[in-house]
């Protein structure tokens, strides 16, 4: 069977396939493994554009289905999947600051904006100064796909973006003694203090284009920072101000929560779907880890007494997994399909996505 690359999250596979898709997610709740082990009332049912995926911990009492060990099937993945503009700034978790619970107002075509480039750079520096950035834009503009994922479990995105990178503007600065960190401040006053180093290591950008669209919001600049394998409350929008400052001991980053690490979500729902035993059958999705590739994504039709293991050879941290397996069931009846992932870390998804359909 031939696959095609799912290159946007919404576009779902046809074909013999799951037909429709939804931006579905599968949300933990910060339990610990050992209560779910116990057969509690664990996980969580999420509802987005009208369909249901489940999360939960594995457990003996799961239903009447079907069971089918070590089923094997045609795997295929890629890196390439973006979030839709119109989504991408919207369908993420519900935090009231962070760029990423924020209407998508600074798209040009949609609210007659004007690009803004202007940054002002200020701190424990010997001078302040403000910046057009399309003066540095002109040599030093990057383009990479990069992922953005809130820390407690919320749907994630991806995105091709533009920007130069932030080194260059600090770069700019003439600093003082034991400048170590670094916060942008967007025009409503937002901002999160990085380590400067880190900022730097993780080649954060300051982002003026996503998806091919130029940004301009009626409010503060175009400029969006952007950093991979970083949560989401660090990426900021509006840029008007970057302070570089000292800051006296050891400044954490914010890690994504254990109990939502290694996020694997299904992409296709079964509502309305007919599938006869012998069809074949593509399931999709995404899996997403911040600071940790994804080594392989796992699959099982029996609740869990037999995984199979499909690799992701190659897969890189700064990027979301884009999977889809495709098989057949000879057997009619409740079927019940239980997606986990791991990371080269050797973190499995700490809760798995489930899919429920029926075989005629």
């Amino acid at each position: 069977m031939t696959f095609k690359k799912p290159l946007k999250i919404a576009s779902g596979v046809a074909g013999s396939a799951l037909l429709m898709f939804g931006a579905t997610t599968a949300l933990a709740s910060p339990l610990t493994q050992g209560s779910g082990a116990q057969g509690e009332a664990t996980g969580t049912t999420q509802v987005v554009n009208g369909n249901e995926v489940a999360a939960h911990w594995l457990d003996a009492d799961a239903g009447d289905y079907v069971p089918v060990a070590n089923l094997q099937g045609i795997f295929a993945f890629n890196q390439e999947g973006t979030t839709p503009n119109d989504e991408l700034f919207n369908v993420f978790g519900t935090a009231l600051t962070s760029m990423c619970s924020k209407p998508a107002s600074e798209f040009a075509g949609e609210q007659g904006g004007v690009a803004n480039f202007y940054l002002n750079v200020g701190g424990n520096i010997k001078k302040t100064f403000t910046i057009d950035v399309r003066d540095l834009a002109k040599d030093a503009s990057q383009e990479t796909l990069m992922a953005c994922s809130c820390a407690t479990g919320a749907p994630f995105g991806q995105a091709s973006v533009m920007g130069v990178p932030l080194s260059a503007v600090v770069e700019m600065a003439d600093m003082e003694d034991g400048v170590n960190a670094i916060t942008t401040y967007g025009a409503d006053g937002y901002g999160q203090t990085l380590p400067l180093q880190y900022a730097l290591e993780k080649k954060a950008l300051l982002v003026y284009q996503v998806n091919g669209e130029e940004l301009a919001p009626a409010d503060g600049t175009s400029l969006q920072l952007w950093m991979p394998e970083t949560v989401a409350s660090y990426f900021t929008r509006n840029i008007v101000n970057i302070e570089l400052t000292q800051h006296d001991g050891d400044l954490d980053v914010q890690q994504v929560d254990p109990s939502y690490r290694n996020k694997v979500n299904i992409l296709n729902y079964s509502d309305a779907c007919t599938f006869k035993a012998g069809d074949e059958i593509t399931f999709e999705g995404v899996a997403d880890d911040l600071g940790s590739s994804i080594t392989a994504i796992e699959f099982s039709f029996d609740n869990g007494a037999t995984w199979t293991s499909c690799a992701t050879d190659g897969a890189t941290a700064d990027k979301w997994v884009n999977w889809q397996f495709t098989t057949s069931f000879d057997q009619k009846g409740d079927h019940r399909m239980t997606v986990r992932a791991k990371t080269a870390d050797d973190v499995v998804s700490p809760l798995a996505a489930t899919l429920l359909f029926e075989v005629v």
